[in-house]
């Protein structure tokens, strides 16, 4: 998974968000391993799940209270929710449960 981006590739970051990201993406498949083949990762570093209508899933990394943290971005009907989970794990959970949404949607 290739990374051209921002905080994701920032020098103050020293490669923990990199391993960051490949920790939820692995925490991802371990519970959906069917998204193998779905997961990519956008221009920012975010890993994103497509969805129906070319709407997708955006987890990554944004400044928010002063530090970067890890957010889960999903579409709604007006706009967009932002989720702002406590760890990795929740990062996981927060995605996936917002794609078991948009699945039971369809």
């Amino acid at each position: 998974m290739a990374s051209s981006s921002s905080l994701l590739a920032h020098p103050a970051a020293g490669g923990t968000a990199l391993a960051e990201r490949e920790t939820i993406r692995a925490l991802l498949l371990e519970r959906r391993p069917d998204l193998e083949r779905r997961l990519l990762v956008g221009p920012s570093g975010a890993v994103l799940i497509p969805l129906a209508a070319g709407r997708c899933i955006e987890i990554g990394r944004m400044r928010r209270r002063g530090t970067a943290r890890w957010v889960v971005v999903t579409p709604t009907a007006d706009g967009a929710r932002l989720r702002e989970p406590s760890d990795l794990d929740a990062v996981a959970r927060a995605a996936l449960g917002a794609l078991q949404e948009a699945e039971a949607r369809r």
